[in-house]
């Protein structure tokens, strides 16, 4: 008899264990699933997204050519990269010519950058070379900078 009572008490005993143990592993968090991504509270996509703002702005006031140290090879590739509608280096011309161009052309400059009529004209004279060029955008500073290393180089 005192067998029997014995081998309860193991048996509830063994069974208050495994009940437990189930509890304790149902009430773990599930892991999150692997494939559906980061999650984000709202003002972390928040401030994600401001960066993804501040970095296209910046793509735009540093053009690609200054971040890594860009030099084009050649004068087409220097006309498409600056979107310039004439470009003359030297006795090469590419693109069409204003016809007010003389006017600045004759002028007896190490640097100019001027605008007629809605056409920004840069001029530049360095080691020799005379750089003429025409377009509908501004040039800011780093730019203009910009023109004077690719006279260095080409």
């Amino acid at each position: 008899m005192y067998l029997q009572l014995e081998l309860i008490l193991v048996l509830g005993v063994l069974v208050a264990i495994l009940a437990v143990i189930l509890i304790f592993i149902r009430r773990q968090p599930p892991p999150p699933p692997e494939d559906t991504g980061a999650r984000y509270t709202h003002g972390e996509r928040e401030i994600l997204n401001k960066l993804e703002e501040m970095r296209e702005r910046l793509d735009k006031m540093i053009p690609p050519y200054g971040r890594v140290g860009y030099v084009p090879s050649s004068l087409e590739e220097f006309r498409e990269l600056l979107g310039f509608s004439y470009v003359k280096l030297g006795g090469r011309e590419l693109g069409e010519r204003p016809h007010f161009l003389d006017i600045f052309e004759n002028l007896d400059v190490d640097y100019l950058q001027a605008s007629h009529k809605g056409v920004y004209i840069y001029i530049m004279r360095r080691g020799g070379k005379k750089l003429v060029a025409t377009g509908s955008q501004y040039l800011d500073y780093l730019t203009f900078r910009f023109l004077a290393e690719f006279l260095d180089y080409i």
